[in-house]
């Protein structure tokens, strides 16, 4: 397929469908029909579309109105742009009382269970809003503003987390530079750039205040009222000393994620909903860099060097593991537009950043499908050739479906079965979790002689569940018959192939009563997958049928009831009695009917 005037891909279209944690290759031709050898740079884009990430209603906590206003008593000082030290308030995002985040901390745990994601780096898409007075002040440049997104990424990237900034606008506008707390809503309406998809951040004049923000479950995802709020000297380079390194920004954008202060509820347990931060007292402390520990029944320091705590920017310098889970978390539960931003995927890579195609010749390029890190689904990709000087992009569209659950152990994954009309059987699917997050799971099928028992439901680490497929042939003729019943969950889908098989019924005899006790031998045998075998019962009599090793342990209950007088054909299918296959080898049928019993050899093969 020709993609430009002069350079085509074969194939146009690159897929592959591995198991979870498989690695396949898939290779490329890139074709030049240039009379001279062209460059071509490659990206690699993952589409969004393709992260399955299932809708989950939220509930929102609107801002208490007082927590507008921020009448809140300065605590800190800082330098203005003239050297002089000016009282502040180090951040004015409103703490969140307890109850919300009871709320919001059972929200979140729902959604773990629920939610269908492998997305292990998030793109947080910024637009920056420059808000400066008619005097030039607040007119920032452009490298304070790459500076700051520089910051933000050495902070949060070790948590998969990176920011990209999108968009610089300038505005200039006198009454909003001058109290940006006040005209709030004005210019975040008319200066938002889809709060869906992107952190907008604006800086201006406070006064006195360095930042705020909103917590992700205070708006819908879509309000122009999230984002940040910066005083625009507190920027890396400005005059805020000693808040000027960045930092208030890494502060306020931990209150986006989801993040609280440290100190919140001071030396209580629950103290800021995260483990791993040891617990603060919210007294003067916390402006403090000394190495205190102000809780001294909870174990560790003060972290006075974590980015949500108040000390200078000089003495922070990092999130804990905890507080990156809590983030991925807010971000699944309140924000996952974010997930939607394009990313270089993990999952398909190539050797070459940059490759030389021959004149009028072609070259061959492998690339990777790695299933490693992934869950159950379906991934999409675009990778982009560009060859600037001749003004050409050409575009392979990937895709990559992953088949499996990671971590579920299952003791088959397909399944087949012998019956006679009008019988039933039950076969026992063990299934054995590992993972660490809940798995939470139902079975799909539209197969009107199957039906599967206790097929809802979730496992947690270490746990397992059987469930039943019971398989009917009720009113149904001798024949082959096959379908797909299909597991579905939070990590991804199985499916199961199963086939039936109906025997046509035998007759036996003229109907006349047996005259003795008889078993006779089973046929096939040798056998495989089912051998079938009739006993004559002269008198009424209690009979059991079983299967049993060579050890002597009984490996299988074919028959226990009363009987009249009669002639009875029986089927073993080669299962055990939670409806396992067993080994190939020798077993032992053993047959008791009152008085009488008999043994015989049956020999199982694979």
């Amino acid at each position: 397929m020709l993609l430009a005037n002069s350079i085509t891909i074969s194939p146009d279209t690159l897929t592959a469908t591995i198991q979870f944690g498989e690695v396949t290759t898939e290779t490329v031709t890139i074709t030049n029909s240039n009379a001279f050898p062209v460059n071509l740079d490659i990206s690699i884009l993952e589409q969004p579309t393709a992260n399955l990430v299932r809708p989950f209603y939220a509930d929102r906590f609107a801002p208490e109105s007082k927590a507008l206003v921020r009448d809140m008593e300065p605590d800190i000082q800082y330098q203005d742009e003239n050297g002089n030290w000016v009282d502040g308030v180090r951040c004015g995002t409103a703490p969140t009382s307890n109850d919300v985040l009871s709320q919001v901390q059972n929200t979140i745990e729902n959604n773990k269970s629920q939610r269908r994601t492998s997305r292990n780096m998030v793109n947080v898409q910024v637009a920056f809003h420059v808000i400066y007075s008619s005097n030039g002040a607040g007119n920032i440049s452009n490298d304070m503003i790459i500076d700051q997104i520089e910051v933000l990424n050495d902070a949060n990237a070790p948590y998969d987390i990176i920011f990209t900034l999108v968009s610089v606008d300038y505005t200039m506008n006198d009454n909003w530079y001058n109290d940006m707390e006040q005209y709030e809503s004005t210019y975040k309406q008319q200066l938002h750039i889809d709060p869906v998809h992107h952190l907008n951040i604006y800086t201006g004049n406070m006064p006195g205040l360095l930042g705020w923000s909103y917590m992700p479950y205070s708006w819908p995802e879509n309000s122009y009222m999230h984002g940040v709020c910066l005083l625009y000297s507190c920027l890396p380079g400005g005059t805020a000393y000693p808040y000027n390194a960045g930092d208030t920004a890494t502060h306020e954008v931990g209150h986006y994620l989801g993040l609280s202060h440290t100190f919140l509820n001071g030396c209580s347990a629950t103290n800021d909903n995260v483990a791993d931060t040891p617990q603060e007292n919210d007294g003067n402390n916390i402006y403090s860099c000394n190495n205190t520990d102000t809780c001294p029944n909870d174990p560790g320091m003060d972290p006075v060097h974590n980015f949500m705590t108040y000390t200078d920017d000089a003495c922070l310098n990092q999130f804990t593991d905890g507080q990156g889970a809590r983030m991925e978390n807010m971000i699944a539960t309140y924000r996952p537009g974010l997930l939607e931003n394009p990313i270089a995927p993990d999952w398909i890579y190539t050797t070459a950043d940059v490759f030389q195609v021959p004149a009028n010749g072609s070259l061959d390029l492998m690339f990777t499908f790695d299933g490693t890190d992934l869950i159950g689904g379906d991934y999409a990709a675009n990778v982009y050739f560009e060859e600037s000087s001749i003004d050409t992009i050409v575009l392979l569209p990937s895709f990559l479906q992953i088949t499996g659950i990671p971590n579920l152990e299952l003791s088959f994954v397909a399944l087949t079965d012998t019956l006679f009309p009008n019988e039933f059987s039950n076969n026992y699917l063990e299934m054995t979790y590992s993972g660490t997050d809940p798995l939470t799971y139902q079975f799909d099928y539209e197969v009107d002689w199957v039906t599967v028992l206790g097929g809802d439901g979730s496992l947690v680490n270490g746990e397992s569940q059987f469930i039943t497929f019971n398989f009917n042939s009720l009113f149904m003729t001798p024949g082959f018959y096959e379908g797909n019943v299909f597991l579905n969950s939070n990590m991804g889908s199985i499916l199961f192939y199963l086939q039936m098989v109906i025997l046509e019924p035998l007759v036996i005899g003229d109907g006349t009563i047996p005259m003795k006790f008889a078993v006779s031998a089973n046929y096939p045998n040798p056998f495989n997958p089912s051998t079938r075998f009739t006993i004559s019962i002269p008198d009424r009599s209690n009979v059991s049928t079983s299967v049993f090793d060579l050890k002597g342990r009984r490996i299988a209950t074919l028959l226990n009831s009363e009987l009249d007088t009669g002639v009875y054909d029986l089927t073993w299918q080669g299962k055990n009695d939670i409806g396992s296959q067993v080994s190939a080898g020798i077993y032992i049928l053993r047959v008791d009917a009152g008085k009488y019993n008999h043994n015989q050899k049956m020999i199982y093969i694979k």
